[in-house]
């Protein structure tokens, strides 16, 4: 397949298994649920090393970038769990995926000279998010208490879309130093022993009811998927286009929740929609 359909396949993927994030999180609670993904993530990409024979490195001085990694995986997925559970996943889903304008700020602290379209793209994306942001409350009720758990969905996105950019951020510095598929392996298996560490500092064991595990099963494989397939159309000429449809994940998951749960998206929430995937596109594009 060409690198358009490779990130087609990632943003299917990883849009789906965020969608089904909202049930599986609601059932069983965002952290079991992230766990059960993380260890079917952590099979996957094992099993892949192990067979493709994927050269490892470990450069001493670069560990910490797999650790930053590992660590804001573990924070932004469980945000991100709770956030889509929480709901509305038409309002959480396009702010957590505005995080590239924030990957694209963080490079600008450590050196980088945006170009003047990325810049536009950056404004275009943040004003998108806040459009989003304000439209929560279409779907307040009279109460105070749904007031003030609609705000608190919006905070628990906003602080996924910032992990988020540090996920990407710790992640494409890793890269040049471990390879992109060692990278993902370490951050899943180091993700796991952060989570293994807040169970035990709730004295918690994770426990998850056999009647979800073939759905999360599912939903830990298009997970995985969605990042191989990424990698697979990385490669090569054409690269940027997979990195640009992949980065479309957000609005699979938007789509997903307007069809099947049929939430309610009115036309400034469908502007903002359209504004922060048009600036994500171009972000992408232009990295």
């Amino acid at each position: 397949m060409n690198p358009a359909m490779w990130g087609g396949v990632s943003a299917l993927g990883l849009g789906c298994a965020d969608f089904m994030a909202r049930f599986s999180g609601r059932a069983v609670g965002p952290v079991p649920a992230y766990a059960a993904v993380l260890s079917v993530g952590a099979v996957i990409f094992t099993l892949w090393v192990l067979i493709t024979g994927t050269p490892l490195v470990w450069p001493a001085d670069k560990i910490w970038l797999l650790v930053l990694n590992g660590i804001a995986t573990t924070v932004m997925s469980v945000l991100l769990y709770a956030g889509l559970a929480r709901g509305p996943v038409s309002i959480v889903a396009p702010i957590v995926a505005a995080h590239p304008a924030l990957v694209v700020l963080i490079a600008v602290v450590v050196g980088a000279r945006p170009s003047a379209i990325q810049w536009a793209a950056m404004a275009v994306t943040v004003a998108g998010a806040v459009v989003i942001a304000r439209q929560a409350e279409r779907f307040e009720r009279p109460d105070h208490a749904d007031r003030a758990a609609l705000r608190t969905t919006v905070l628990i996105a906003c602080a996924a879309c910032l992990a988020y950019a540090v996920l990407v951020s710790s992640g494409q510095a890793a890269v040049p130093h471990f390879g992109d598929i060692q990278t993902i392996w370490m951050s899943r298996l180091i993700s796991l022993a952060a989570i293994a560490v807040l169970f035990a500092a709730r004295r918690e064991r994770p426990f998850v009811p056999r009647a979800w595990w073939p759905f999360l099963l599912m939903q830990g494989v298009l997970d995985a998927g969605g990042y191989l397939a990424l990698f697979l159309g990385s490669h090569g000429a054409g690269a940027e286009v997979a990195a640009v449809t992949a980065s479309t994940f957000g609005a699979v998951t938007t789509i997903l929740a307007r069809v099947i749960i049929k939430e309610s998206i009115g036309p400034v929430q469908w502007f903002g929609i359209v504004m922060i995937f048009a600036g994500v596109a171009v972000l992408s594009a232009s990295s």
